[in-house]
Formats: C-alpha cells, structure tokens, sequence
C-alpha cells in the first residue's frame, strides 16, 4: 500500500513538469546518439533496455548524503510501480511510462526518423492503425474523453450498412471499413508539429512494449465497451462476397468491434497484426488485482479492470479463439424518470410512477431484457424509489451496480464472487446481514437461482434481481427447473409454487432499433390467488359441476399452476406506455398493506384513475416530468462537475482495492 500511494503522490508532478525531471541526472539532457535504430523492433529493444537501466537501485554512490539517497530510492520505487501500473490501464502510470519513452526518442532518434517511422515524411502514408492514434490525438485535445464519439457522430459513422457475405436482402449491420475510415482522415488534413509526431510515436512504442495494442487508445474512451477476437476466419478458409461493399475487411486480427450507440460497431480499419498480439492483450486485460493467467485449466475468467470495468476473457481451447469483452463502467447518474420519459413517447410518467409504488410496495421484482437493453441501468436508478431508510445488500458475479458510488449516504454493501468464496455462500452469510433489501446482479446458475428465491422469501423484505428471461412464464419456469436442478425439489409442481410464492412482478426491458424502453410490467398469479373459479349455475346444475370439476383438476394436474398479465405494456409502433390489466385483487391489497402510510393514497387514486377509470378526490393523472432529478443525484452532482472531479471521486474510492 505505501508503495502504491508513494506512486500516487508523484503524479502532480509529472503532469506539471513531466517525470523526466524526477529520474537521475544521467536521464535528462541527452543529446541524440549515433547509433542507428532502422526498424520498429530495434526501437522497442532500445526502450525496453532503457527503461530497465532506468529502474534499477545500483546509481545510489557513497558519497551521497542520507537524504539525497532516501529521495533518489522513493524514485525508483514510485518508477517500479508505475510499470507495474501501467499494463493494467491506469493512465497516470501510463503518461509517466510514456513520458520516459518520449526521453528516450528524443535522445537516440532525429525527428526525420519519427516522421518516417509514422509514415508522415512525405514518402509514404501512415498505416490505418497510425492514422486512428493521430486522429484521436488530435481530437482528444479538443474533446478529452469523448474524442471517439464526436468522431464518429461527426461523420456519421454509427449508421447501419448493408451486411457483407450471406444476409437477408433488407438486413443490416455496422462496421466501418478502411477506406471510409480513411476518408475521415484525409478530410481532417492534419499537420503535425514535431513535438506532436515524437508524442504520437511514443504512444506506438507503448501500446507495443506493455499496452493494449492498438486497443490502448480507445479504451481510455467514454464508450459503453468493446470485444475483441470475435469475427474473422481463423483457418484462413472463409470466403465472402463484398460485391454490395468491395471495400470491407474481416480477419481473425481486425476482430475489434465498440460498442456504441446500443449497436456493435466493427471497426474493420483496426488490426492486432497476429493472433499473439491478440493473446498478449488479452492476458494484460485480465491482471487487474492479480486474479492469475488464463491457463488450459482455467480457460475463462470473469474480473474487474481498474476502471470498474467488467471483463470477460476466454482462451483457447476453452473458445475457438482468444477472446475479451468488456463492459465499460460510467458514473453517468440518471433518475428513473430521466430513464424512463423520453422525448416523443407517451405514458412515461405513469409507467416510472407504477415502478415507484412497486419498489415500495416490498415485492420481489425480477428486471429481464437481453444484453444491453439496460438492466443495470435501470436496477441501479429505481433504487433511489426505496425508502432512504432500508439497507441494501448487493450480491454480483463481478461488480456492475456500484451503489455505493451512486447513493453514498446509504446503508448498503455490495459483495462479489470470488476464486475462493461462491455467490452461494455469499448467499447465505448475507442472512446475517439485517437485509432489508437483496439486490442480485444476475441470477445466471441453478444454485443461485434457488438461494434467490430462498432469500425473497425470508432473507429481507423485498429482491430485486436480474435475469435474461424472455417472457414472464419462461422465467418463472426457468426459475423453477433451476430449483428442481439445484436439489431442493423432486417435484416440479411443488417447485413452480415455490417460485411464483416468491415473485410477482417481472419487468421487462426492450431493445429494437437503437431504443431502449420498458416492454411490459407483467404481475405472476397462482391460480388461487387472481383467478376465480367459474360460477355455480344453479338452473345447470350438470354442467357447473363439470366446469367446476375440470378447473379444479388442471389446477391440481396441469404443469403450468400460474398466469401472466401485463399491467403495462409499450406500443412500439406509437411509442406509448398502453395500460394493461389492473392487479388482481390479491397483489394490490398487498401492495397497499406495505406501502408507508403516506403513500396509500395516492396508490389508490393512481389505480383507480387509470386502470379504472375513476377519478378519487379530483385526481387528474401523474403530473409531467420536470426534468428534476433525485435528491441523492443532485448530491452527486454536487460532488462531482468537471470530468477532473469525476476522475478524482473514481480514484479515491479504488485506491484501497488496486491493492487487493
């Protein structure tokens, strides 16, 4: 920990007065030398040799006194440690390692050859990979973090295409292909000035010794995340028809797609080079918190990067090839409301004040959706709905909700699956934990599945949890063959009643065509609790006992002893929130029961209004949107104004867990 903040303490001073002026005097000052560099791998051997030289403890002489030698060995150790930073993606150590690159160019190469090395000496062009680090340099120092995406919406580039290869004649896909991309470039005309093109070739030399790769840049982006090793041939065989874009690539080694504006972006123009390139970035991907190697044992690994990132990464033979995806952590803040009411769609605010009254009326909820339609984001804005004080307690495979981060003056704590401790036994040690509410990241796995429902029914009041079910009577069922799975129950019947005891509520997110919305609030009945049985007709009496008889039957006999009914549900075609079925009898007298006190009646006349059209003490329906935010994201927002600030928050709060 000391070395780490000794490290920590020097970054004003590098940024101020670049950390050339902290090395040994034998580091500064140095004129170019004779010797010759021709090739980009005999410029790297230099730098690593160099920054070897750099670290070592052996120019510490006799004669010095007690205080120069003390402050030359903080050097060394702050040195060590930004090298042991920087693989991980932390940016200051990155800049200080660049930094001593940069030195090293200057002293042992003439600008003439930094020109011909980035293909800007006028007898050649920069490659694709050269011509992206110059553009987002250049743009970077007028947008900072968002450089990729004024890039892109500049010209436009997020737009589908035609898909390449075998396709429905009306499909479409994204990816970006060289020669648009280099297109932009050349309509930037851009001019470098020495100091730029030595800065520029020093980023190359980096991402080569110890970065990301040509991944090095863009993953510093406020993007929403990235894959890599996904698309390409890897046996070479493949062939495509480009005749509807002649100028589109795929290799196993151009296999970078973003993740941008809710769609994969392939970004055709980029290129590992090889599949070791691949590999290597992967595996410094992977280390942060020293979680071990991707090894033939152990071919898939789930971690967090130091940014909070979520990482998965996967090897050979494990996957057909190595392979990373990342989802990007942002303090972005928003309000269910903010969520929920967008421009052009109608009903927003009933529907963000129906979520309301069901996070307070302690129910469990289920949020589903597919991958990106937002499910963390959602999860993590409702919770400001729970009254301030009940406490949280987060189980997750890796981190996503950071709570903590986005409601700071609450009672929560969050836990994360590790080598050693199981989501499982995490479930049952937060018995303990004076719950009052259990939010699970992803039941994804039978044993969770069936510690979940255990929880919902006597670990806190309410919980809240996400899962990839498609429709309500899939997740009830998948939910059910995990507790039958898990060997809690031999019976499928007795399961599915356990499940639907459980849970009643599922919201469903939807995902088409870029937009992001809620597709239903649907509430799960047992057959006993919304659903009469029919009606005795006493003037047919023969036929009553038969229906009477076949209802109850199904019921006892059929494997399905539940029903769904959507409260809400989103017209896409008119984007508006369309009122549904109102709740049965049952779940809306157990949601008034638990309702504070103070909000029973406005639950009432929210109902009745619109679910039945009466109007109850002269209400007239949710008021608009103000564009007001939560007073806990108001708090933050206080805390946090320029991206400086957002940086420093950040910091602060993965100082201790770098470490771990």
């Amino acid at each position: 920990m000391t070395d780490y903040l000794i490290a920590a303490a020097i970054i004003a001073a590098s940024a101020a007065g670049g950390y050339a002026g902290l090395m040994h005097k034998k580091a500064s000052n140095i004129e170019v030398e004779d010797e010759q560099y021709h090739t980009f791998e005999e410029v790297l051997e230099g730098v690593k040799l160099y920054i070897v030289e750099q670290s070592k403890d052996d120019n510490i002489s006799a004669d010095m006194s007690d205080a120069e030698m003390e402050k030359r060995r903080l050097r060394k150790v702050a040195l060590k440690n930004h090298l042991k930073m920087a693989p991980n993606g932390v940016r200051e150590s990155k800049l200080v390692v660049k930094d001593l690159i940069r030195k090293w160019i200057l002293g042992n190469l003439p600008i003439e050859k930094v020109y011909e090395f980035i293909g800007m000496n006028g007898e050649s062009e920069p490659t694709d990979n050269i011509m992206f680090e110059i553009m987002m340099y250049k743009y970077q120092q007028e947008y900072g973090v968002n450089a990729f995406t004024h890039w892109m919406e500049k010209y436009k580039l997020y737009k589908p295409k035609h898909p390449v290869g075998i396709a429905r004649k009306d499909a479409e896909a994204y990816y970006i292909t060289p020669a648009e991309f280099e297109s932009t470039y050349h309509q930037e005309k851009i001019t470098l000035s020495d100091d730029e093109a030595v800065d520029i070739f020093s980023t190359l030399v980096y991402e080569r010794y110890t970065g990301w790769g040509i991944l090095d840049t863009l993953g510093e982006m406020d993007i929403n995340g990235y894959n890599i090793g996904v698309s390409g041939s890897l046996m070479g065989s493949a062939r495509q028809d480009n005749e509807s874009n002649p100028d589109s690539v795929s290799t196993a080694t151009n296999s970078l797609w973003v993740y941008f504006r809710s769609n994969y972006i392939h970004l055709q123009f980029l290129d590992f080079g090889s599949l070791e390139e691949i590999r290597r970035v992967t595996q410094l991907m992977i280390r942060w918190g020293n979680p071990g190697p991707l090894t033939a044992k152990k071919g898939y690994m789930i971690n967090t990067m130091h940014d909070k990132s979520r990482i998965l990464a996967i090897r050979p033979n494990a996957g057909e090839s190595w392979g990373v995806f990342v989802r990007k952590f942002s303090l972005d803040i928003k309000s269910p409301e903010e969520l929920i009411i967008k421009k052009g769609v109608t009903g927003g605010e009933i529907c963000a004040k129906l979520i309301e009254y069901l996070m307070i009326g302690q129910v469990t909820i289920a949020v589903t959706g597919r991958q990106g339609s937002g499910k963390t984001t959602l999860m993590k804005a409702i919770m400001g709905y729970l009254p301030a004080d009940w406490n949280i307690r987060v189980l997750e495979t890796a981190p996503e909700l950071y709570l903590r981060e986005t409601y700071p003056n609450r009672e929560i704590y969050s836990v994360q699956e590790t080598q050693y401790t199981s989501m499982e036994e995490f479930q049952d040690a937060y018995k303990k934990a004076d719950s009052t509410v259990t939010v699970i990241g992803e039941v994804a796995t039978d044993p969770v599945a069936a510690r979940m429902i255990q929880l919902a029914m006597t670990g806190s009041l309410m919980t809240i949890f996400s899962h990839h079910a498609n429709t309500a009577k899939d997740l009830v069922l998948t939910l059910r063959n995990s507790l039958v799975n898990a060997g809690g129950f031999s019976n499928m019947t007795t399961a599915e009643r356990q499940v639907t005891d459980a849970l009643k509520i599922n919201i469903h997110l939807g995902f088409e065509d870029g937009k992001r919305f809620i597709k239903r609030i649907t509430e799960i009945r047992q057959f006993d609790e919304g659903i009469p049985y029919p009606e005795y007709n006493p003037e047919d009496p023969v036929k009553s006992k038969y229906d009477l008889d076949k209802e109850y039957y199904n019921r006892q006999t059929d494997r399905i002893s539940f029903s769904t009914h959507d409260i809400l549900r989103y017209n896409k075609d008119t984007d508006t929130y369309e009122i549904g079925e109102a709740f049965s009898p049952y779940m809306y007298n157990r949601l008034y029961e638990a309702m504070p006190v103070a909000d029973k009646t406005g639950f009432k006349e929210f109902m009745s209004y619109y679910w039945s059209g009466e109007s109850i003490n002269g209400y007239q329906g949710v008021g608009s949107y103000t564009g007001d935010k939560l007073e806990i994201n108001q708090q933050i927002d206080a805390m946090i104004n320029t991206p400086e600030e957002a940086k420093h928050f950040l910091n602060n709060s993965l100082s201790d867990f770098a470490l771990a």
